[in-house]
């Protein structure tokens, strides 16, 4: 048995012959799961038909989510099946809302988890990477909103697994857009809530992202691109969004109603 210093247990225990249960107790933390990460990996990767207990979970974070996935994605590349087992309901809804529970899916007792990684489907109903995944954001219109966006890519960077280029590419490219907004855009009328919403949906290859505000109609799409040759501006005027351009697949704004809708595609 393992203990982490935030009081994290993992043992092991064979339900049937060919199908082992791996038992968690504690909080699944960024500390707990940097202990336990070696040891899950060996654990599940001596194994084709597992079943992971969360009954005795009381909390989990993105590092731990990333744990479970890497364990999956390990079985399942050898062919073998990986279930969740009663998670506390907060649990549950965090798998559900992360997408895991389309790569691990969560079974309410033995018998159902048995069945199907034994001969069931376990493969739940597709790779978080193969099937888009969703992930929203509401921010304030300032700067504070702006931090909150930055701490939001670095769940995104370790829940994804995301290489530093690609983390530091998404980085880029949602701070100068809402900064944009936070500073030169101009608020309706009547709004009452002057925020910033964002979704991003991430597959095996793309990360698509859209960025509204309720603002007046602000395209900042409407400064020119310069060429790559182009002496540096002297100002401060559209080098963020420059910035943003050249690192993106694609870049398109559109209005639609009252809502300004920025959309960028990053390769992953």
């Amino acid at each position: 048995m393992v203990q982490s210093q935030r009081i994290l247990l993992i043992d092991t225990e064979e339900v049937i012959p060919g199908v082992t249960k791996l038992n968690l107790r504690g909080r699944l933390d960024a500390p707990s799961a940097l202990m336990i990460d070696n040891t899950f990996a060996t654990m599940a990767g001596a194994q084709e038909r597992l079943i992971v207990d969360l009954s005795r979970v009381s909390f989990i974070a993105s590092a731990g989510l990333r744990t479970l996935i890497a364990g999956a994605r390990g079985l399942i590349a050898r062919n073998g099946k990986m279930v969740c087992l009663d998670p506390d309901p907060l649990v549950e809804q965090v798998l559900v809302r992360s997408g895991v529970d389309r790569l691990v899916p969560i079974c309410r007792d033995i018998s159902e988890a048995v069945r199907l990684v034994s001969v069931g489907d376990a493969a739940g109903r597709g790779d978080p990477e193969d099937d888009p995944l969703p992930f929203n954001l509401e921010v304030a219109r300032t700067m504070l909103g702006v931090r909150r966006v930055s701490a939001w890519v670095d769940e995104l960077a370790i829940l994804l697994n995301l290489s530093g280029e690609t983390e530091y590419a998404l980085r880029l490219c949602l701070e100068e857009a809402v900064t944009n907004i936070v500073n030169h855009a101009t608020p309706e009328a009547g709004v009452e809530q002057d925020t910033v919403a964002l979704l991003l949906l991430a597959n095996a290859s793309k990360l698509r992202m859209t960025i509204e505000d309720r603002c007046g109609a602000f395209n900042p799409l409407d400064t020119p691109m310069p060429a790559p040759d182009d002496p540096a501006p002297e100002g401060e005027g559209g080098l963020g969004i420059t910035l943003l351009r050249r690192h993106a697949d694609e870049v398109s704004w559109e209005r639609h109603g009252t809502t300004n809708r920025l959309s960028i595609s990053l390769p992953r």
